[in-house]
Formats: structure tokens, C-alpha cells, sequence
């Protein structure tokens, strides 16, 4: 009778972490841990496993009765940091550089069609003003794009740190 009972109660709690992902006519997917019908496919999860985090000791004042000296502590700037934030720290860096070579090159090229104030008259600028609407253009251009090299140099220095 207790083998049946605990089989029946293993049976109750496998069934209840059953997940089950279905998919609508419209194409959205909803989990849910019973299953809904014809769209409905059972997940494959594997159990959760959680560890207790080991219970500190409270630091005695003065340092232990050993008269030795308590642990050093690391410096301020390594205090909470894992190898992933230094390489997240590196990826966002590379990133930050690549945006800034490619400022950089589109700032070459706007300076390059803009020639000192002077830029060429082009085809479909029969009409002087269009000229002029078109210098302004390169204009705006040529000074946001050097507002987006200063932003990502300061980035860049602020991040070297």
C-alpha cells in the first residue's frame, strides 16, 4: 500500500512539472504546463538543481586568536568584477572602435564631397537653391558626424580606465 502511495505521488509531481509549448494559427508561442491540443509539444526540461550558499562566520574583531592578520582585501577597481565583465569590458571597447573607424572613414568621405565650401554642382541641381540645400546638408552632416567621433572618444578614454 506505501509503494503505491509513493508511486502515485512520484506520478502527481512528474506530472507537474510537465511544460508544454504551443504554437497559435497566428504563429505565437505560449508555454503552459497542461496540454492544450493539437499545437501543443511536450518540453524536455531537466530538473532544477539548487546548492544552499555555505553560511559565513561573522570576522572577529582584531583578527582570529592565531595572531595572525586578516585577509587582504583586493584593490577597489577588482571588487565585484568577474573575467566576464573584463571581456564584456574588451567586446564593448572593440565596438566602440569600430563605430569610431567608421565615423572616422564617413567623415573623410563628407569632407571629400564637400571640398572646402565648394562642392561639385551636380546633375539634377539645375536649380540654385538646391545647390545651396545640398551644401547645408553636408554641412549638418560633417558637424554631427564629428559630434559622434568626440562622444565615442570620450567613451573610449572613460572606458580605458
Amino acid at each position: 500500500m506505501l509503494a503505491f502511495g509513493l508511486l502515485q505521488w512520484s506520478a502527481v509531481q512528474a506530472k507537474g512539472t510537465e511544460m508544454y509549448v504551443c504554437t497559435g494559427a497566428d504563429g505565437v508561442r505560449t508555454y503552459q504546463n497542461s496540454d492544450g491540443g493539437s499545437g501543443c509539444v511536450s518540453l524536455n526540461l531537466n530538473p532544477i538543481t539548487v546548492v544552499p550558499a555555505p553560511k559565513s562566520v561573522a570576522p572577529r574583531a582584531g583578527g582570529d586568536s592565531t595572531g595572525t592578520r586578516p585577509a587582504r582585501r583586493a584593490p577597489a577597481e577588482y571588487d565585484g568584477r568577474t573575467a566576464a565583465d573584463f571581456n564584456a569590458k574588451d567586446d564593448r571597447m572593440k565596438i566602440l572602435q569600430e563605430e569610431l573607424r567608421i565615423e572616422e572613414s564617413k567623415l573623410k568621405s563628407l569632407q571629400d564631397e564637400y571640398k572646402n565650401g565648394q562642392p561639385d554642382r551636380q546633375g539634377n541641381e539645375r536649380n540654385y537653391q538646391k545647390y545651396l540645400d545640398r551644401v547645408a546638408r553636408l554641412e549638418q552632416e560633417i558637424m554631427v558626424t564629428n559630434d559622434n567621433i568626440e562622444i565615442l572618444k570620450t567613451e573610449l578614454i572613460r572606458l580605458s580606465r
